[in-house]
């Protein structure tokens, strides 16, 4: 005969706060990447659902993406109280629109704040008081042309524009540490504020503070953003990781 154990309770997993993730499901590196950029984060709970993409990131794919937001947002921990959910993908939440990502996720999960990495990006450029940037993107040009015309529309003029042009995660997520410096040095334009490095599907946590040695000026990625201003939605009681400039101006 079993024995009934008498249970006691905590607040459990993200007693401070609790930060959902929808990720590509052909992604394999914005999910660490957030975790690199976030660091250690006491009481600070992460949980990632995955949201179908094809391989091939293209205005068309990139905007199906809507078709399936609503049902990623109710699989994150169903039933338990979220504050901050975070779409994964900066050319994904422009094709969609921003505007629609936010209702469609706060439909499914009301009260929710919202982040997108193209607006934390414009508000980081916001912050650090940057008008002109250098832009590095790894898509096709069609894909990265939307998130240039996103930030023209936003008022920032864009100096340089360079583009990797590959096909989508399978081959954005193998870019190396070594690649993104270089070409982020190539890229960055001597008139620029601040250098954006485009994509979730990049692995830029390593890559953010050698650049800004290297170049002077503060670097600003997708992931980078997207984790600074998910730890700032956590009603000002969360602080991201030290990595960047972004990260050490102390604005909210």
């Amino acid at each position: 005969m079993w024995q009934i154990a008498k249970p006691g309770y905590d607040e459990g997993v993200g007693a401070c706060g609790s930060i959902g993730l929808i990720a590509l499901s052909v992604d394999r590196a914005f999910e660490s990447d957030i975790h690199d950029f976030i660091g250690d984060a006491p009481g600070v709970g992460i949980f990632t659902t995955r949201i179908a993409m094809e391989p091939v990131a293209s205005p068309e794919s990139l905007a199906a993406l809507e078709g399936h937001l609503d049902g990623c947002a109710r699989l994150l921990v169903p039933g338990t109280k979220l504050d901050v959910v975070a779409f994964g993908c900066t050319s994904g939440a422009i094709a969609i629109g921003l505007d629609k990502v936010a209702q469609i996720i706060r439909n499914a999960r009301p009260g929710v704040e919202v982040a997108t990495p193209i607006g934390a990006a414009v508000k980081a450029f916001e912050v650090l008081g940057a008008k002109r940037i250098s832009l590095l993107a790894p898509y096709r040009v069609p894909v990265a042309e939307m998130v240039a015309a996103h930030f023209e529309a936003e008022g920032l003029v864009i100096d340089r524009r360079m583009t990797f042009d590959l096909d989508g995660d399978p081959d954005i997520n193998r870019l190396s540490v070594a690649a993104l410096v270089e070409e982020g040095k190539r890229a960055m334009h001597e008139d620029s504020d601040a250098l954006f490095i485009s994509c979730t599907g990049l692995r830029t946590a390593g890559v953010v503070e050698t650049l800004e040695r290297e170049l002077g000026k503060p670097v600003v990625t997708s992931n980078q953003a997207l984790a600074w201003q998910c730890m700032r939605l956590l009603s000002g009681q969360g602080e991201a990781a030290g990595i960047g400039s972004l990260n050490r101006t102390g604005a909210s």
